[in-house]
């Protein structure tokens, strides 16, 4: 007794424990909820709440900007970073301001793109000057030693970009 105790003493245990019953009634509904009788228990999370890691001094998800979660002590928006208190969200803010600075300064000195002439390539493969002018009588004799069926010839031969059966010509 001296060694190991008396458990069936009243002294270790509460009276209603040694007897197996309490003065406390409990009125259950047909599905097993408690209606009357008890203090419904809080639920518990699964998560572990008020944990502070890193270095922070706020949890995660206190903090919402931009439809981001965040740690609200340093404003970061990356879980599990460490915290880098108020230094980091004025070493953010410096960053914002630098990236605007120099954006206003590209584009104020962005000079507008050098346009490129388009050259007119003639159909074997030269180039056609701007200034050229054609003799409409010699273009116009021209064109009678070309038959019709050598014009429909051509016209079979020649690939139209929005033609959907171009693939399948010969």
């Amino acid at each position: 007794m001296e060694k190991y105790g008396n458990a069936a003493s009243e002294e270790a245990l509460p009276r209603e424990l040694l007897l197996g019953q309490s003065e406390k009634e409990i009125e259950y509904d047909r599905a097993g909820r408690i209606i009357r009788g008890q203090e419904a228990a809080l639920p518990k999370s699964k998560y572990k709440e008020d944990v502070h890691i890193n270095n922070h001094t706020t949890v995660w998800g206190s903090w919402w900007k931009d439809h981001q979660w965040g740690y609200k002590c340093c404003k970061q928006t990356i879980c599990n970073s460490y915290c880098t208190g108020s230094a980091g969200i004025e070493a953010a803010k410096a960053a914002t301001e630098l990236l605007k600075t120099n954006m206003a300064h590209k584009e104020a000195t962005d000079d507008k793109p050098v346009l490129h002439e388009e050259k007119q390539l003639a159909t074997w493969g030269t180039e056609v000057p701007y200034d050229l002018v054609l003799d409409k009588r010699l273009l116009a004799k021209a064109l009678k030693k070309v038959t019709a069926e050598d014009m429909e010839a051509y016209r079979m031969k020649k690939i139209h970009h929005d033609d959907p059966m171009k693939d399948f010509r010969h």
